[in-house]
């Protein structure tokens, strides 16, 4: 096979097959006509939730700069007080309202003082420099609860490495006031457009910090995931798209006649779609590429394979009632289900499996525009995230179900709650087909 990169010309012809396999024609399973009229409209409002109820009330935590290192003090507190801004469990207190004498105190804290701004928790730190390393103390205080650090922690590193200190000591904050470990430090991947006929794959920190590119930098890489190996993406060529991950120079995993893309890995297993034999399916592989087998055989197109759903189901996109809504099955292509119901075209699913109140889907669904939802599977409630905002798309969970990244066109990938609520944008700039990494 001639995997030679796209030129100019036969870039238009090949992302217009990539556009055809995602278009979606609404027929019925046997031509009839279109199902989507029957279906019930998507939410027209975002949620708004009471944050002055005592079961959404904000933890107001405190978070001066650092002590010790002058240049590291202020960046390690910068990282920690953007971590609890973006989870929406927290409001960070102004520095400017703090009473306390932060010199007297130290790495302690006087309860009086920071009961009187309204601090519920205060975390102190303090870095010094001890050769090419730095040594990271870190207290985190409940002021209910005097005086006494209810966690403490030192770390022990290079300077690159005070970024991911920060992050692991509020994932051990948040794990101690709720019960579950925060995902502070994860990352995400995405393709960026850069130009006709050139796409890259990216990944960055879910903060925006070190936003990279992974693929070669040559033609069309697109829908990356991240599973064993490092990040799996495909790559659209002359005569077809395949499938590859980083570290291999871009040697084809999974390859074929026709398209090969939107992978999702879950253990052992890659889940792909194919038009390998003709109609658009959904297939599984191993991770060397071997071991094919085929999921789904509907006359409808079936795309967007995600696993990670309660049980190992496989979530996807599919025609086969009409409109494109969304599925799951089981990792053998067994049981069948219908997951949205609501709205004409529906598309992009992403698991949230750890949701207290159940397992959780995030989708693009259109209406009017573009917008991000999420159903309640076990519930069928609805929430929308965004609206009135934009086109707003390609939804990716964080690991512990609490923050839903997406793209907006408002300017790049926005993090919010799992409700909409406290929308911020952390990487600017082009992005689509996001992926959180677990």
């Amino acid at each position: 096979m001639n995997r030679k990169h796209l030129s100019l010309a036969a870039a238009f012809t090949a992302v217009a097959l990539v556009a055809a396999a995602f278009a979606f024609p609404v027929v019925g399973q046997d031509g009839s006509p279109p199902m989507s009229t029957t279906e019930q409209a998507l939410p027209e409002r975002v949620a708004v939730i009471d944050v002055d109820s005592p079961e959404r009330s904000l933890y107001r935590i405190a978070v001066p700069n650092l002590r010790g290192e002058a240049s590291l003090g202020p960046q390690g507190a910068g990282v920690l007080r953007n971590d609890f801004r973006l989870i929406s469990l927290f409001e960070v207190l102004d520095a400017r309202s703090f009473v306390a004498d932060l010199d007297a105190e130290g790495l302690g804290i006087s309860p009086g003082s920071w009961g009187t701004v309204g601090a519920q928790g205060v975390v102190k730190g303090e870095v010094t420099v001890e050769g090419n390393q730095i040594v990271v103390q870190m207290r985190f205080y409940e002021v209910a609860r005097g005086a006494a650090p209810a966690l403490s922690r030192t770390y022990r590193g290079g300077r690159a490495e005070l970024r991911q200190f920060m992050h692991d000591f509020a994932n051990e904050v948040v794990a101690l006031l709720t019960g579950r470990a925060g995902a502070f430090g994860t990352r995400i991947t995405f393709a960026r457009r850069r130009s006709v006929g050139r796409k890259d794959v990216m990944v960055a920190t879910f903060d925006g910090d070190r936003v990279s590119r992974v693929s070669s930098g040559q033609g069309i890489a697109m829908l990356p995931a991240f599973g064993r190996g490092g990040v799996w993406y495909s790559i659209l060529t002359e005569d077809g798209m395949f499938v590859t991950r980083t570290g291999i120079s871009e040697r084809p995993i999974i390859e074929g006649g026709g398209l090969n893309m939107g992978v999702s890995i879950c253990g052992d297993r890659v889940f792909f779609s194919s038009t390998r034999d003709g109609n658009s399916e959904i297939y599984s592989a191993n991770l060397e590429g071997g071991d094919i087998r085929r999921l789904t055989d509907h006359p409808g197109i079936d795309v967007s394979p995600t696993c990670g759903g309660p049980g190992g189901r496989v979530a996807f996109v599919s025609t086969r009632h009409g409109s494109p809504q969304i599925f799951s099955m089981t990792p053998t292509g067994g049981d069948v289900t219908r997951i949205t119901y609501r709205g004409s075209h529906n598309q992009t699913p992403a698991w949230c499996t750890g949701h207290p109140d159940g397992p959780l889907l995030a989708f693009t669904g259109r209406s009017a525009g573009f917008d991000v939802f999420v159903v309640n599977t076990r519930t069928q409630q609805y929430t929308r995230l965004t609206q009135g905002q934009g086109t707003n798309k390609d939804p990716a969970f964080s690991p512990d179900c609490r923050m839903v990244a997406f793209y907006s066109s408002r300017g790049g990938i926005f993090i919010s709650s799992p409700e909409g609520l406290n929308q911020n944008l952390v990487i600017p700039g082009h992005a689509e087909t996001l992926r959180w990494s677990r």
